[in-house]
């Protein structure tokens, strides 16, 4: 069976593809912008940015503002608590932060971790199947993250930047989880929910410790960002894990951090040592691997999921 002959995959895929580019480029994109404001302040544009995206989108599909919660379990409204808090506030926030001490290439590379992450999480918590190929691809990943972490003269022995990007893989794949497991609510009340907390939180934030305002180049691309990586984008991300399945999109997601690297070698003339192109052949095995073996798993579950003697 040849999975890309699926009658309803187009779309899907091309939902992906468009998701997996617009986060790839977010990285240089909110090093540019990180550098010039503060982390809060940053991620209060980016939430009215992505708020209005996600809004424009609702309107172009004939959906009106969302309003009170649609019926939904107790499961349900706890992974929706999830993803809102850890993937509306927690996750991006401390990205920012870690970006202002990391240069973006190496960011890009880190956050192949939200993998790892996104993996056992899954298998740990939520029982997914996961087999000894992508065991041995994390292992990969988590070895490329020390390598290019890796700091002698740090009490950790890595450094804080890296640290910092790590955590937030790791608050991305909780996130992930949690989107994945919610059918209750549609991906445009998600990402609304998302963008309303972390943009509220941080505006008050910014409020209170009196952040200044940067100039209004930075103003507009910063939501601009956030209009297409994190509105559009999300939107596409959650509307291909829904349709195609949480292993076939997140093999194709995995190549974010590789498109963001590579955007940040065009973008920026950071000087990078042999821990960073010794770190990205274990990045790109691994996420080759975890790439092969996600798309392998959707493709033997739709075979699953065909009635007997027929082909979809």
């Amino acid at each position: 069976m040849n999975c890309f002959s699926l009658p309803h995959l187009p779309k899907p895929l091309l939902a992906i593809t468009g998701a997996t580019l617009l986060f790839g480029t977010a990285t240089p994109l909110l090093k540019i912008l990180v550098d010039g404001m503060s982390p809060l302040l940053l991620l209060t544009i980016l939430a009215f940015g992505s708020g209005a995206g996600i809004l424009c989108w609702r309107i172009a599909r004939g959906h009106r503002p969302a309003g009170s919660l649609p019926p939904a379990n107790k499961r349900e409204r706890w992974l929706l608590a999830g993803t809102v808090i850890v993937g509306g506030f927690i996750a991006p926030v401390t990205q920012c932060f870690a970006l202002t001490i990391t240069p973006a290439a190496t960011a890009a590379l880190l956050l192949n971790f939200e993998i790892v992450a996104t993996v056992l999480l899954a298998f740990w918590v939520f029982h997914e199947p996961a087999d000894k190929r992508i065991g041995f691809a994390l292992v990969l990943i988590f070895a490329g993250s020390i390598i290019l972490g890796w700091n002698g003269e740090s009490v950790l022995g890595i450094s804080l930047g890296a640290l910092g990007i790590i955590l937030s893989g790791l608050f991305w794949g909780v996130d992930n989880n949690c989107m994945a497991h919610i059918t209750a609510y549609s991906p445009e009340l998600i990402g609304l929910y998302k963008v309303i907390f972390g943009g509220s939180i941080a505006a008050v934030l910014v409020i209170v410790l009196g952040e200044p305002l940067p100039g209004i180049s930075l103003i507009v691309l910063a939501l601009l960002t956030g209009f297409f990586s994190f509105g559009f984008g999300l939107i596409l991300f959650i509307v291909a894990l829904r349709d195609m399945g949480a292993a076939r999109a997140g093999a194709i997601y995995s190549a974010a951090p590789f498109i963001g690297c590579i955007a940040s070698l065009f973008i920026f003339s950071d000087a990078l040592g042999s821990q960073f192109w010794l770190a990205v052949p274990l990045f790109a095995a691994g996420a080759l691997i975890v790439i092969h073996e996600q798309w392998k798993l959707g493709c033997t579950a739709d075979i699953g999921d065909e009635p007997a003697g027929k082909s979809r």
